[in-house]
């Protein structure tokens, strides 16, 4: 409330007192009034609580329609990006959340182009500037970051020269990252110490109640976290003891039974701590307007939890807790087929990675070392 305040005295000190006439930019200059707090001797940011309440509350506005939305800036390129990301989900059938990865990608090569990015000068497009910016831009990213560029500079390219807006094809120009299938191990906690999670959680508070309902959701079956944000009150059955998981990254929804303890913890969520709104979704934000939780959000509440727990991984957001769950599963017999649907993989061969680190599997299809005869 105490941001929300702020950014009302602000904008009352530069005369909007319409709701109608508040846009983005007014969000921006009372952002930029906000003092700056250096976090962990890395970098600078503004005041957290104002800089969310501003946000949220001109978002609120908008869905209420008392603001009116902001007009979509026309730019350069949006003719060739738009209706290149257009086709990304109706003819390869990607969710929309892979399409705004792809479309994040491609924008900053369109942003270097400038005016070169219009119809009338894209088909000019040569392999030397292509080539340029892919090595110059790539260059500080990690390997896994490269390849994903790699992956969309190369769909976007393929697609501007098969509907004609380019001379040439200059896929091929954009240089492969080497990348074998299988060459990694997955990377996350042990499963003893992913328990210790639940302990960093204080449950007399609102805040504490809804954080351990989602640990625990997370840890009993290894969702993802945008399967935990985007869970709504009709996906409970109680009656049947069920809960219906959303499909993630066009896969298939999955229902689970309801465990003893993850009941208990949605129980006390939702009937003490859970704020009071209209919206269905069962995990939401604890500041006003309550919005349903954000993933980003999600990432907070477990990296903070592995922080508090101490536990030693280079991951600490909520995929480690998936890749522990599975790993686990995979130890205790389950078969790759059961997992991959738990998992709401629509390929074994996204699962199987896991079979690499069953070391009591590997072993039974060991050879023998060779020894070598004495003479």
């Amino acid at each position: 409330m105490l941001g929300a305040t702020q950014f009302a005295r602000h904008l009352a000190s530069i005369g909007v007192t319409d709701v109608t006439a508040l846009r983005d930019y007014h969000v921006e200059a009372f952002i930029a009034t906000l003092p700056r707090y250096r976090c962990r001797q890395a970098y600078w940011m503004r005041q957290v609580a104002g800089t969310r309440a501003a946000h949220h509350v001109i978002q609120y506005l908008r869905r209420i329609g008392a603001t009116p939305p902001e007009p979509r800036p026309v730019l350069p390129y949006s003719w060739v990006l738009d209706e290149w990301t257009a086709s990304l989900g109706q003819h390869r059938g990607l969710a929309p959340a892979s399409v705004d990865v792809y479309r994040r990608g491609v924008e900053p090569f369109l942003q270097a182009l400038g005016a070169d990015a219009t119809a009338d000068h894209l088909v000019a497009l040569t392999a030397e500037r292509v080539h340029a910016y892919v090595e110059r831009y790539a260059a500080p990213l990690a390997r896994a970051t490269r390849k994903n560029l790699v992956i969309v500079m190369r769909s976007f390219l393929r697609f501007a020269f098969s509907r004609g807006y380019l001379a040439h094809d200059l896929e091929n120009v954009v240089p492969r990252v080497p990348c074998f299938s299988q060459d990694r191990l997955p990377r996350g906690p042990k499963w003893a110490d992913v328990a210790k999670l639940l302990t960093t959680v204080d449950r007399s508070t609102t805040h504490g109640r809804r954080d351990f309902a989602m640990l625990l959701i997370l840890i009993t079956y290894g969702v993802r976290r945008s399967q935990l944000v985007d869970l709504r009150l009709d996906d409970l059955d109680w009656r049947a003891s069920t809960l219906r998981m959303p499909a993630s990254k066009r896969g298939r929804r999955v229902v689970v039974p309801i465990t003893a303890a993850v009941g208990d913890a949605l129980v006390a969520y939702l009937r003490d701590a859970r704020p009071t709104t209209v919206s269905r979704s069962i995990f939401l934000s604890m500041d006003p307007p309550f919005r349903p939780l954000a993933a980003a959000s999600v990432y907070n509440v477990v990296s903070e939890a592995f922080r508090r727990a101490k536990i030693p991984t280079p991951h600490r957001g909520s995929h480690a807790i998936r890749h522990a769950w599975a790993t686990r599963a995979l130890a205790q017999g389950q078969r790759l087929k059961t997992i991959a649907d738990l998992l709401g993989h629509r390929s074994l061969e996204s699962t199987r990675i896991y079979a690499k680190v069953d070391v009591t599997q590997l072993r039974t299809v060991a050879l023998p070392w060779p020894v070598a005869e004495v003479r």
